[in-house]
């Protein structure tokens, strides 16, 4: 369910912090529980001699539980985020979706202590 990715360090901006989060980090802020990268392991094919769309660099990340307001975090240029989320399990998507793919894995379980290490892939769906 949960991809172990390598390890990569994150300051507090590049997460987002859901108000009433538990853990604190020694500045009051909500300590990063889920750290990680995004690959994109496929490119679309281009037609020869026609330009190719860059990748996504504008990525969201929406974790989401039923009944909970979604949690979104920007992907940085390299395809890392960190956020904090409280325990429980959540749905993975990516905003806005990859056109002929899909993010795996889509789901993860936030452990009440702890940080989660994920490693997220863009793969081609079969048309």
């Amino acid at each position: 369910m949960v991809a172990v990715g390598a390890f990569c360090l994150f300051g507090a901006a590049c997460g987002a912090l859901p108000q009433g989060s538990g853990a604190s980090s020694p500045s009051g802020v909500a300590a990063l529980n889920v750290r990680g990268t995004v690959d994109r392991v496929y490119a679309p094919a281009c037609p020869t001699d026609e330009p190719c769309d860059p990748p996504i660099t504008a990525m969201y990340l929406v974790f989401s539980q039923p009944g909970t307001p979604d949690v979104r975090v920007q992907v940085d240029t390299g395809g890392a985020f960190g956020l904090h989320l409280d325990p429980g399990a959540y749905s993975i998507s990516a905003a806005p979706p990859p056109m002929g793919g899909r993010l795996e894995p889509n789901q993860v379980r936030v452990p009440a202590t702890g940080t989660v290490e994920l490693r997220l892939r863009i793969v081609r769906t079969m048309a």
